[in-house]
């Protein structure tokens, strides 16, 4: 293979007008003199040079062939691999480098499945006649930072449990807790990447549909054991895709309120990280002092440490609008692309361990079913206290019946007494009423019997007397009747018999 580049790579990919752009009358003034140059001019003006320079015409395959696959091939020999999409928003970031794959492979495709096909050639083809010995474990991790957070997309949690940390330790900057998912295929690796790639942040915009609100990273981590000379060895080696949220201009964008607020936080991310390349670019030119690079004013400068001025061979994809309505956009990027091949990186290979390495593979599987078992039980703990709370939430629900029921009871019940009480008051009524009928019909029945008073004929004066004492002890009786005590309530049913 050719020598080790040692400096930044950089590749420019110049997009074809949208049909957005195309409707609104613009002009392509970013041009490549040459079709396989790699020399550019912007405004007919200013005039770059890069690693390689991709026309509008360029397929998703010639970028990975003519720039890519020779350094994911690198991730074998021991060399830690890293690539990183920066532009504009809207300028084609995600299309090349294939994070938003739908699990279909075809021409359109990204660099990402492209080097995922690789990978697993090499991993699960014919082992070399030099290599009878050597195997492969291939595992990949993949996280987003938004809004200064970092999310890790393969957890199985709610969107806020899946935030993580960023440590710095003597190795470098890791990520505790990170889920690393071992794959043994590309359709594996596949399900996996469409898996997360739908939990990522994505919102649209006036400049984008499916404008991503977020920074990506997906790595691959590759674990070579082989055996020389008796003893074995284990390298491990990471290739990091790393897709940039693109930079944005409010009044473009026209962003406001939860899109502003991630607007905000993008462009310092991307500032920052302007400010590192700026820094790195100027260390050669500086004889000095040693120069500080201000890697902790962002997560993502601290992520992309060890890719930017570290052990790490480092290709940037600057992806480019040709439109003259983009056009200080497209110079901005193009300037900071020509900054970042200054910057000179120092690609080691990494260290092979003895065998006393394999007792820390052992140590990553059991951390990874640990943490796979720790991920069953709190999915049946949330299910078992779900039902739980649904088994409460019904006994509540019965016991406010219980207490409906009751309170129906009580008020039944006293209607009850009350209508026993009017019943009980109309039967004394009607009897003192029978008893008065019963004194008085003697008195005025004209038969020829004698009446029971007297054997003698009555005056009419004598009859009016006892009619008025007959009368006079049925309104004694009832008045007796009304004085005694009442029961409150008035049910209906009391009112119904109230009412005859």
């Amino acid at each position: 293979m050719a020598a080790v580049p040692e400096t930044v790579q950089v590749a420019v990919r110049i997009r074809p007008l949208s049909e957005q752009e195309r409707e609104r009358g613009c002009q392509s003034v970013v041009t490549q003199p040459s079709p396989d140059g790699a020399r550019l001019v912007a405004r007919d003006s200013e005039e770059f040079v890069f690693s390689d320079v991709f026309g509008p015409t360029a397929t998703q395959t010639e970028v990975y062939e003519r720039s890519v696959r020779r350094l994911v091939l690198r991730l074998f020999e021991g060399f830690n691999v890293c690539i990183l999409a920066y532009g504009q928003t809207g300028s084609g970031k995600t299309y090349t480098i294939g994070t938003s794959f739908d699990g279909h492979l075809n021409a359109d495709s990204g660099i990402l499945p492209r080097a995922l096909l690789d990978i697993f050639k090499v991993v699960n083809g014919a082992p070399a006649d030099d290599e009878t010995e050597t195997s492969y474990r291939v595992l990949c991790s993949f996280m987003e930072i938004y809004q200064e957070n970092v999310y890790d997309l393969f957890s199985q949690r709610n969107r806020y449990e899946r935030l993580v940390g960023i440590r710095e330790t003597t190795a470098g900057i890791i990520v505790p807790g990170l889920t690393e998912v071992p794959v043994s295929s590309t359709e594996e690796t596949f399900r996996w990447l469409v898996r997360g790639a739908s939990c990522r942040a994505m919102a649209p915009t006036s400049m984008n549909k499916q404008s991503n609100r977020s920074h990506t990273i997906f790595t691959v981590i590759v674990r070579k054991r082989y055996r020389t000379a008796g003893d074995e060895k284990l390298t491990i080696s990471q290739l990091h895709f790393v897709d940039l949220a693109g930079s944005e201009r409010t009044k473009k964008s026209r962003a406001s309120g939860e899109r502003l607020r991630e607007t905000i936080q993008i462009n310092k991310a991307l500032l920052a990280l302007g400010n590192v390349i700026s820094t790195l670019a100027s260390i050669g030119s500086i004889k000095s002092k040693k120069t500080f690079v201000s890697y902790r004013d962002s997560k993502l400068t601290r992520l992309l440490q060890n890719s930017l001025g570290g052990n790490s061979i480092t290709l940037m994809l600057a992806c480019v609008s040709p439109a003259n309505y983009n056009i200080e956009e497209t110079l901005s990027t193009l300037r900071y692309a020509d900054r970042a091949l200054s910057i000179r990186n120092k690609p080691t290979k990494a260290p092979s361990a003895n065998s006393s390495c394999t007792e820390m593979e052992q140590l990553t599987l059991t951390v990874s079913h640990l943490r796979s078992e720790n991920e069953r039980l709190r999915r049946r703990i949330s299910a078992e206290l779900k039902i739980s709370q649904d088994g409460s939430n019904n006994g509540l629900v019965q016991s406010r019946n219980m207490k409906q029921l009751i309170a129906q009871n009580r008020s039944l019940h006293g209607q009850l007494q009350s209508s026993i009480e009017a019943l009980t008051r109309n039967e004394l009524r009607a009897s003192i009423a029978e008893n008065a009928i019963g004194r008085m019909e003697p008195l005025v029945m004209l038969e020829p019997d004698p009446l029971p008073f007297s054997q003698e004929p009555q005056t009419v004066e004598e009859l009016r007397a006892k009619f008025h004492d007959v009368l006079l002890r049925y309104r004694n009786e009832v008045d007796a009747l009304q004085k005694r005590p009442k029961i409150a309530s008035k049910s209906p049913v009391l009112r119904y018999l109230n009412s005859f």
